[in-house]
């Protein structure tokens, strides 16, 4: 049986993406701010934008945070995150910090394996059946209560280039899915919290990761379906469900067949 997505949309929210994949594959900081912003901030005296002399004086950070969640966030939402870092950093002729998308630190060992003997989780995205209760018995979830008090935090993991984390992970076989702020989603390895892959998405990811035949779906606050490959992070496809600009997806998608 063939499946369907099923998506919640609602309105606005962005990412803030990375320089180095901007430089490679995007147009530069000043081409984005000729082409999305200069219009109004022209530096005229009757102009109620501010001047590009006055947004130098700002860090490259409070620029990308005013066009993902301040006053120009509908005007950010329709860059891509490594745009609005690109026109930040032209504007204050300063990086922006972080380790964007966690390209370069907490990467896995390529060497070492740890999916033999896992198998996949029954518990696939938001909650484990159609009727939402979010219940997993001690069966499933192989921990009987008594052992909850004896429980230790084995690993932790922080979201790069992110101010706040909105997405629940989901666990499948030896992987977490999450998704982030700046709208990367991660798979880390289960035992080890070190990331297996990343993807970029075009708009920040704050719903569930559901996982479903082979593959990890999810949706984006630009508006965007995704399924993804769950071992390798490559995109199988992408889907446009709203053209409204202040359109995003906040609720977890749902392949029906998972359920059928």
């Amino acid at each position: 049986m063939r499946g369907r997505i099923i998506a919640t949309v609602t309105a606005p929210l962005v990412i803030a993406g990375s320089i180095a994949l901007m430089h490679a594959q995007g147009p530069t900081g000043e081409q984005v701010f000729k082409d999305r912003c200069a219009s109004c901030h022209t530096g005229a005296a009757e102009a109620r934008a501010p001047s590009p002399e006055v947004l130098r004086s700002r860090s490259p950070q409070a620029i990308v945070e005013s066009l993902v969640n301040g006053a120009m966030r509908a005007q950010g939402s329709r860059m891509s995150g490594s745009e609005r870092r690109s026109v930040a950093e032209f504007l204050t002729g300063k990086p922006v910090d972080g380790d964007v998308n966690g390209a370069q630190k907490g990467r896995c060992d390529s060497t070492r394996d740890t999916t033999n003997g896992r198998t996949p989780n029954p518990w696939p995205g938001w909650s484990p059946s159609t009727t939402n209760t979010r219940f997993q018995s001690a069966g499933d979830a192989g921990l009987a209560p008594a052992a909850i008090p004896k429980l230790t935090l084995k690993w932790a993991f922080g979201f790069p280039d992110a101010s706040a984390a909105w997405a629940q992970p989901t666990a499948g076989g030896a992987r977490v899915y999450v998704g982030s702020q700046n709208g990367t989603v991660y798979a880390l390895d289960a035992a080890l919290g070190c990331i297996r892959w990343t993807v970029a998405a075009k708009g920040g990811v704050r719903t569930a990761i559901t996982v479903g035949n082979g593959l990890v779906y999810f949706g984006d606050t630009a508006a965007n379906v995704y399924a993804v490959e769950a071992q390798t992070g490559a995109t199988r496809w992408v889907r446009s469900v709203e053209t409204h600009p202040l359109a995003r997806i906040t609720g977890s998608v749902r392949s029906s067949s998972r359920f059928a």
